[in-house]
This record gives C-alpha cells, sequence and structure tokens, in this order.
C-alpha cells in the first residue's frame, strides 16, 4: 500500500485536506498536475475575497467562521500572511436581492454589520462612485486572501506535518478495486485506501455520471488597474468589495503590489471544453466592457487595465459545492465545485471532508452532499 490517502489535486481545497490529514496523523500522499500554487485553476488571479456576511445562505456562516480560524491558523503555522484582515463592502440598491440576503442572514447568525448611507460611503470610502439609491454594507469580519501564496503554504505546511506531495504528475484514471482503491498515472499506478477528489475544474473525469454531466469547468477574467493615489487602495483603507449595480457582480480587492487594483465580475464566467486548453487573453469587447464598468463605478482608477488575465473554476448547477462520499463504494470522497466562491470556505471543506476520511462519515453539510437532487 502506497498511502492511506490519496488526494487528487493539491490546490485550493486539496493542499487544505493534505495539511489536515497529515495534522491527524494520517499517512497521506497529493497528486498534481502542476504544482502547488500554480495560477490555472480556482487559486489563480492572486487574491479572493473573504467574507462572513454572507448574501449566499445563512448556513455559510458557521462554515465560515470555521473558516477564518483556519485560515489565521495556516498563517501562524506557516509564517506567511495568507489572511488580510481589512473588511468588506457590499453595494448595491436597498432592495436588490442580494443586499437584502446579506442583512437578513447577518442579523440571522449575529454577524455585526454597518450600513452606510450614500454620504457616508461618501466620506469613508470615495473611491466607489455609487449611483442613485445605492448605499454600502460594511462587514468587519471580512478580509483578503492571497491564494496561490495560501495554497502554496497549505501543501509546505502539510510536506512539514509528513504529507507527500507528487507533482507535474497527472491522474489518469482512479479504480476501486477490492484490495485497493488504484491510481493511475503516467509512470505508474499507486495503491490507497481512500482517495479525496480535490481536482477543481480537473474532476469531471472522476466524478459519477450524475455529477459529470452536470458541473461545468468555466473561464474566469480578471483584470488589474492603475490608482491614481495608491494610498487609497491599500488595506487599511480599502476593504474587499462587491458591488450588485446594474446586473453585475463586480469584485475587488486592495493593492498588494502598490501599483495595481484588482477588479473581477465585469464579464460573466465562460464555459469552457477543456481547462488544459482556453484562452488566458481578453477579447477587445471584453476590454471595453471592463473599462467602462470601471470608468462608471470607481472615482480614481485608470480604467484601461495594466494587466489581464482569466483561470479556471469548476461549477454546479446550483453553485454550491459537492462533498462527500460518492457512489456505493465509502472510499471516496469528493470535495470540488467551488463555483466561483469557494476559495473563502475551502479550510472547512477541507476539515469536513477530512472527517468523512478520518471517521467514515458523512460530511455534515447537507446542501453540500453529493447526494442532493440536481437538476440538469
Amino acid at each position: 500500500m502506497d498511502a492511506d490517502v490519496a488526494v487528487v489535486g493539491v490546490g485550493s481545497i486539496g493542499s487544505l485536506v493534505l495539511w489536515e490529514l497529515a495534522g491527524r496523523g494520517v499517512d497521506v500522499i497529493g497528486f498534481e498536475r502542476h504544482a502547488p500554487g500554480h495560477d490555472r485553476g480556482g487559486a489563480g488571479g492572486e487574491t479572493r475575497l473573504f467574507r462572513l456576511a454572507y448574501s449566499e445562505g445563512a448556513p455559510y456562516i458557521p462554515l465560515l467562521r470555521r473558516a477564518r480560524d483556519l485560515w489565521l491558523q495556516l498563517g501562524e503555522e506557516s509564517g506567511r500572511r495568507v489572511f488580510e484582515p481589512c473588511g468588506g463592502l457590499t453595494i448595491g440598491a436597498p432592495r436588490q436581492q442580494p443586499i437584502l440576503d446579506l442583512q437578513a442572514n447577518a442579523a440571522a447568525e449575529d454577524v455585526p454589520i454597518e450600513v452606510l448611507s450614500a454620504g457616508e460611503m461618501a466620506d469613508r470610502y470615495p473611491q466607489h462612485r455609487l449611483l442613485d439609491g445605492e448605499i454600502g454594507v460594511f462587514d468587519a469580519g471580512a478580509g483578503m486572501l492571497r491564494c496561490d501564496l495560501a495554497v502554496l503554504a497549505a501543501a509546505q505546511a502539510a510536506q512539514a506535518r509528513g504529507a507527500r506531495i507528487v507533482p507535474y504528475s497527472s491522474v489518469e484514471s482512479i479504480t476501486p478495486a477490492r484490495d485497493a482503491v488504484h491510481i493511475e498515472t503516467a509512470d505508474r499506478t499507486w495503491r490507497v485506501r481512500q482517495v479525496v477528489i480535490a481536482a477543481g475544474a480537473w474532476s469531471t473525469q472522476f466524478l459519477p455520471e450524475r455529477w459529470a454531466s452536470r458541473v461545468e469547468p468555466r473561464r474566469v477574467a480578471v483584470g488589474w488597474y492603475a490608482p491614481r493615489d495608491v494610498a487609497q487602495y491599500r488595506p487599511g483603507a480599502y476593504p474587499v468589495v462587491i458591488r450588485v449595480t446594474h446586473d453585475l457582480f463586480l469584485y475587488g480587492t486592495p493593492t498588494v503590489d502598490d501599483a495595481t487594483v484588482k477588479v473581477g465580475g465585469t464579464s460573466q464566467g465562460l464555459a469552457i471544453p477543456d481547462p488544459n486548453s482556453f484562452d488566458r487573453r481578453h477579447s477587445r469587447e471584453e476590454i471595453q466592457v471592463a473599462r467602462d464598468v470601471v470608468a462608471e463605478l470607481f472615482t480614481s482608477l485608470h480604467p484601461e487595465p495594466l494587466r489581464v488575465d482569466a483561470f479556471t473554476d469548476l461549477y454546479t448547477p446550483d453553485q454550491h459545492p459537492v462533498l462527500g462520499h460518492v457512489g456505493d463504494d465509502r472510499r471516496l470522497v469528493v470535495a470540488t465545485g467551488g463555483s466561483g466562491r469557494g476559495f473563502k470556505l475551502a479550510p472547512a471543506i477541507a476539515a469536513a471532508a477530512a472527517d468523512a476520511v478520518v471517521d467514515g462519515t458523512e460530511a455534515p453539510i447537507t446542501f453540500m452532499s453529493p447526494a442532493r437532487r440536481v437538476s440538469a
């Protein structure tokens, strides 16, 4: 037997599953087609938002609290500042559903928030240009994650705990057999007792048919813009932000290089047939749309992007991750399908996946269960 547990994909979730399992004394090995911290998958794009006040559902908030604690623990253990507490803003009209849901979920789970009028927003956060009637909702528990750095930190911390990682090794098949689960790579067959599938956009080939035919790898485009006054966009002055203006779900983070500010969501994620081959360049139309959005909604960013990029993620029909045992064989656990918003939750998802492996029980997150009903 080569290991007790194999983790397929050492990325956003897989690196943290390795960290969790190794910390529990499990003999665990991870397979990664690139190397931990690469920018092609769900950890691409340099930074991610972390929020406690969450419009997507009150049941997420206990998971987010757990994830926040674990991000801080990882930072302490690794010696890397992977989480920057800087607060978060959600901007939109008071009667828009995401704003209503955000306030209702925060109240239900006792998350402190502050509702800011247009005048208060202009005084405190003049970087944003609000449209008539819009407000801001401030979440003091929010912050910024250094996503690629966090994956590298988790992988290295897992190795320090005893985990093994096989980089540049693409898994071709996972086959449960009587004696073990067989993992086929280009150069050999590995035998393990259990497998956690955490391969993001590459997970489809390993999922049961009812999920493989319904999840969708997508290309997610982002851009970086030069501020006129960089001091306005450092973490102490500029919270992470979401805007639900027009039909957009815009998001952004503070500067990490004292030169550029990240803005995403100016275009919708596009389905791609193969996460190994997608265009990271932006079309002229994408750049034009982004330029118009940035010029309209930000007061002090140059609207021409200095840099653009794209990465991939795996989307589910209901945009909830898939977490738990799959099929009749209890030796396979899946933890994937972040749907563009899973990175912040990754440590909590990883901890639940580790529970499923070690205890042999279903992860206690029913709305993420692989057994839940999904539409075509």
